[in-house]
C-alpha cells in the first residue's frame, strides 16, 4: 500500500463514469463519487438494474449517457460485475474518448461463488440476467482496446465466498485474486480490503486516481 497524495488537478477535465456490482445500487457509488470529486474529477454513477436487465441492454443505456458526455477524457471504474460490463460495453462500442479503465474485484475468469450460487434452487433467479448470459459464469476474452487497463484485487477474505463457497487464498470473501487476473491489464494491484470495501473504502481512492493519472498504480 503506498499512494496517499493526490495526482490530480483540480482543475483538470477529466470524467469518471462509476459502474456498481451485482445486487447493488447508485446510492452505494456516492461515497466513492464524493471522494473522486474532490481530486478535480467530473464523476457519472451509472446505476443499472443488475439482475432484471441483460448486459446488452445495461450497455445500450450506458452508451446513451457516454455520448453526451462533453470532457476530451473519460475514465472508467467497476466494481465486481461493474468491471465486466466495463468490458462488454468497450466490446459492444469501441470507438471511445481516451481514458483508463480500473477494475474492483471484477472476476474476468469468472467466479467460483457465483457458480456456486447458481446450482442453488434459485440461484438463476438471484444472479439474475446477467448470469443468464454466462457473464459472471465464464472467462472474459483478453483486454485488448486502446485504454490502459488497472485491475485492483482485495485480499481479505469476508462475505459471500467464506458462507457458500470454499475459496482459494487469497480472497477478497467473494472472489479470488487469481479470478481478477485478466490477459492484457496493464497493472494488478493487491490491497488488504474485503470485496465491498473495494468499493467503500476510502484507502482504495487514491490508487484510483495515480493510476488514471500515470497508468501505474504505485511508483516505479
Amino acid at each position: 500500500m503506498e499512494p496517499t497524495s493526490s495526482y490530480s488537478s483540480t482543475n483538470k477535465q477529466e470524467t469518471i463514469v462509476l459502474l456498481h456490482g451485482l445486487w447493488m445500487y447508485k446510492l452505494g457509488l456516492y461515497p466513492m463519487a464524493k471522494r473522486l470529486r474532490s481530486y478535480g474529477y467530473h464523476v457519472i454513477c451509472f446505476g443499472y438494474p443488475s439482475v432484471r436487465k441483460y448486459p446488452k441492454e445495461i450497455v445500450e443505456t450506458l452508451h446513451q449517457k457516454v455520448i453526451h458526455l462533453e470532457n476530451e477524457t473519460i475514465h472508467f471504474v467497476g466494481h465486481s460485475l461493474g468491471g465486466l460490463l466495463i468490458q462488454h460495453f468497450f466490446e459492444t462500442y469501441p470507438d471511445q474518448k481516451p481514458g483508463r479503465v480500473i477494475a474492483l474485484g471484477s472476476p474476468f475468469a469468472s467466479s467460483k461463488a457465483a457458480h456456486r450460487v447458481y446450482t442453488l434452487p434459485l440461484g438463476r433467479h438471484i444472479l439474475g440476467k446477467c448470469a443468464g448470459e454466462k457473464l459472471l459464469l465464464e472467462p472474459r476474452a483478453p483486454w485488448h482496446f486502446k485504454q490502459e487497463l488497472g485491475v485492483i484485487s482485495g485480499t481479505r477474505s469476508a462475505d459471500l465466498g467464506k458462507i457458500i463457497a470454499q475459496l482459494s487464498l487469497p480472497n477478497d470473501g467473494t472472489v479470488t485474486v487469481e479470478e481478477t487476473k485478466q490477459e492484457g491489464m496493464t497493472e494488478h494491484c493487491l490491497l488488504e480490503i474485503n470485496h465491498n470495501g473495494l468499493l467503500f473504502s476510502p484507502l482504495v481512492v487514491p490508487f484510483i486516481d495515480r493510476f488514471l493519472q500515470t497508468g501505474r498504480f504505485k511508483e516505479q
